[in-house]
C-alpha cells in the first residue's frame, strides 16, 4: 500500500495540527485496509498501537457473560480507537470489526505518546474524548444491567427511530437493521428481537413496511421500555 496516497488530515483528534506536521504523522503510521466483517482488533491482543479511521467505519463489541456479544459503539471515518491500550492497560478489552471496506492508520504507542507531548492541543482533545467515552460506557452498562432483554430491544428501536419525513406524525426506522445487528446492540438473542417486534406489531404500536419500521405509538413503546 502506497503511504503517500493516505493522509490523517480528516482525523478529528488531529484537527489542530498544522498540515506539514500531519504529513510527518501520516508517514509514521502503518496503513491497513480491511474488508467488511473483518476483525481489525481482537480482545486480549497485546499490541499497543492507536488506530485512526481515514475511510469506512467499525463496530466495537464486547461480551456479556461467556458467549453473548454486545455492540458498544460504532466508530466512523475521522475517529480513532485503541488509545486506552497505548496510555494504560496493555491488553485489549474489546473486539473491533469493520462494517464496510475500511482504511486505518496504525500509530505505534511510542510515537503516539511523543505526539501527545509535542502537541498539547491534541492531548487536551484526547482527554475530552476519553471523558465522553467513559460517560457513554457507564450509561450503556447501567442500561444493560437494569433492563430486561425485551426492554433493551425497545430502547434500541427508540434510539434508531426518527420523525417520519413525510409528516404523518409517526416515527420510522429506515432501513431496518438486520435482527442480528439489533441483537448485538441490545445484548440479546436474535429470537428475542423477533419476539419483541412481533409483540409490538400485534399491539399496533408499530408495523413493518418492507425494509421500514413505522412506529405509530412512540409513547407506548417508551412506556414498555421501562425508561
Amino acid at each position: 500500500m502506497n503511504i503517500s496516497k493516505h493522509s490523517l488530515a480528516k482525523v478529528k483528534l488531529l484537527s489542530d495540527v498544522a498540515p506539514e506536521s500531519l504529513e510527518e504523522l501520516s508517514n509514521n503510521c502503518r496503513w491497513r485496509e480491511f474488508k467488511t466483517d473483518e476483525v481489525v482488533l481482537d480482545r486480549n491482543n497485546v499490541s499497543r498501537e492507536v488506530y485512526f479511521i481515514t475511510d469506512g467505519s467499525v463496530r466495537v463489541m464486547n461480551f456479556i457473560g461467556k458467549d453473548r456479544e454486545v455492540t458498544l459503539a460504532e466508530i466512523k471515518k475521522g475517529a480513532h480507537f485503541g488509545e486506552l491500550a497505548a496510555i494504560g492497560s496493555p491488553e485489549r478489552t474489546a473486539r473491533v470489526v469493520a462494517l464496510e471496506k475500511t482504511i486505518v492508520a496504525a500509530m505505534s504507542r511510542d510515537y503516539f505518546i511523543s505526539m501527545l507531548l509535542k502537541f498539547p492541543e491534541v492531548s487536551l482533545r484526547l482527554l475530552r474524548d476519553l471523558a465522553y467515552v467513559i460517560s457513554s460506557m457507564n450509561e450503556r452498562v447501567a442500561t444493560l444491567s437494569v433492563t430486561a432483554p425485551r426492554q433493551r430491544v425497545y430502547l434500541e428501536l427508540l434510539r434508531l427511530a426518527v420523525p417520519d419525513p413525510r409528516g404523518r406524525g409517526d416515527w420510522v426506522i429506515e432501513p431496518l437493521p438486520k435482527h442480528d445487528e439489533l441483537a448485538a446492540w441490545a445484548g440479546v438473542d436474535v429470537e428475542e428481537v423477533a419476539h419483541a417486534i412481533g409483540k409490538l406489531a400485534r399491539e399496533k404500536v408499530l408495523e413493518r413496511q418492507n425494509r421500514t419500521l413505522v412506529i405509530h405509538d412512540r409513547a407506548k413503546m417508551h412506556e414498555m421500555s421501562g425508561m
